[in-house]
């Protein structure tokens, strides 16, 4: 983990949290350093083209930063891998890019309004995902979802 630059938040400990959140804004700027975090927080195993409520601290680091927040969506899986009943076979799974979402100029105070838009962006994109057809085993089979 530490070639790949990984930096742990220590969520518990707030002024722990906040002092690695400085830095990897600092490594973010200096080194143009992408960060994937993922603001549900523990995924979610829906079946449908739901999204958890979005944890803030990715979008605190962004506008601290100053850099884009550039949302990634991936269809709902459950059909691939639903680890409540136990199903785990070969599938495609639909990813969708949106555009980037500036923060150049924004402050604390915007980053709830921040992620309240990128949230609803990506749901918007899973909920089109979800009701595109899907090849979902290694034979071809095509299954429409919603």
């Amino acid at each position: 983990m530490a070639l790949s630059k990984t930096i742990f938040i220590d969520r518990v400990n707030r002024a722990t949290a906040l002092a690695a959140f400085a830095s990897a804004a600092r490594t973010m700027q200096r080194d143009r350093q992408s960060v994937f975090i993922f603001p549900e927080g523990t995924r979610s195993y829906a079946e449908t083209p739901e999204l958890l409520p979005f944890k803030k601290g990715a979008f605190h680091l962004a506008v601290q930063a100053q850099v884009p927040v550039v949302p990634i969506v991936a269809a709902n899986y459950a059909d691939v891998l639903n680890v409540e009943r136990r199903v785990f076979r070969g599938g495609v799974v639909p990813v969708k890019v949106l555009k980037p979402v500036e923060t150049v100029g924004m402050g604390k105070e915007d980053v709830e309004e921040l992620t309240r838009r990128v949230r609803e962006s990506m749901l918007e994109a899973l909920v089109e995902l979800s009701g595109r057809e899907r090849r979902v085993d290694g034979r071809g089979e095509v299954k429409k979802e919603l």
